[in-house]
């Protein structure tokens, strides 16, 4: 076999290569498409979850963290304390702690006067992501697909995004609230059972919604590799042809001694 026969084989395989694996790319693309509809649908619920959840965080800060009260409803000891937010707060109040008046922004309080508090911190709903390999981008440019991997936070406008969804409990920002006496909290009672009975309900059916999430962006994911794996190899047979075709010219040239 000559020279010029070998190369213009290997030249073909690459052509007919580049006319067959655009189709396998684009079912890959497609199918990825369609798990990203139920991916983005379970996201948008779990979004929903983390805003009751949120909400009732929200509504417990601004009663628990109140500090225009009469002084006297603050006046809880230590263990009074703990067994106040476990009571009634359960693990949404962490930081249980005491402290003097004078380290709190509680008006008229005494700087000496003995204050207990906690803090609640709210929820968030992140994902982890391979940018390169997102819906619309697939970046065939870089060797590696996973480069620029990481987090980012889900929202209405992204949900359904990279290849899990993640729930932080506690992940957000961090206010204090205030224990305070029977007498006190009797006026607030009903209002920090019902934030609480909320926050429970929502963060115990957000784990469906993410479970679901989870499954289908995994299968999402794969197929996105798949596609971009093939559309590296498109462009990498290119660089080949285009390279066999220069070499052809120059080994059929009378003028450089071929053909070969």
């Amino acid at each position: 076999m000559s020279v010029i026969a070998g190369i213009s084989s290997n030249l073909n395989a690459l052509r007919d290569q580049n006319s067959k694996i655009p189709k396998f790319r684009e079912r890959a693309i497609t199918q990825a498409d369609q798990y990203e509809v139920p991916a983005k649908a379970m996201d948008e619920l779990a979004l929903d979850s983390l805003d009751t959840m949120n909400t009732a965080k929200q509504s417990l800060i601004t009663i628990g963290g109140k500090n225009d009260r009469d002084v006297a409803c603050y006046a809880v000891n230590a263990a009074d304390t703990t067994t106040y937010f476990n009571t009634h707060y359960g693990s949404i109040a962490t930081g249980i702690g005491t402290t003097t008046g004078a380290f709190t922004n509680i008006s008229g309080i005494g700087a000496d006067d003995w204050v207990g508090f906690a803090s609640i911190t709210t929820d968030t709903l992140t994902a982890f992501q391979y940018p390169k390999v997102e819906a619309g981008t697939l970046n065939v440019a870089d060797d590696d697909p996973r480069a620029g991997s990481g987090t980012v936070t889900i929202n209405s406008g992204n949900a359904g995004i990279g290849v899990t969804t993640i729930h932080t409990v506690n992940g957000g920002s961090t206010s204090r609230i205030f224990a305070l006496t029977n007498a006190c909290h009797a006026g607030v009672d009903a209002d920090i059972d019902a934030a609480v009975a909320s926050y429970n309900s929502a963060s115990t059916g957000i784990s469906t919604f993410i479970d679901a999430a989870n499954l289908v962006k995994n299968e999402k994911t794969e197929l996105r590799f798949i596609a971009w794996s093939l559309g590296r190899q498109i462009g990498i047979n290119s660089v080949g042809i285009t390279t066999f075709e220069s070499v052809l010219d120059a080994l059929e040239d009378p003028g450089l001694g071929g053909p070969y």
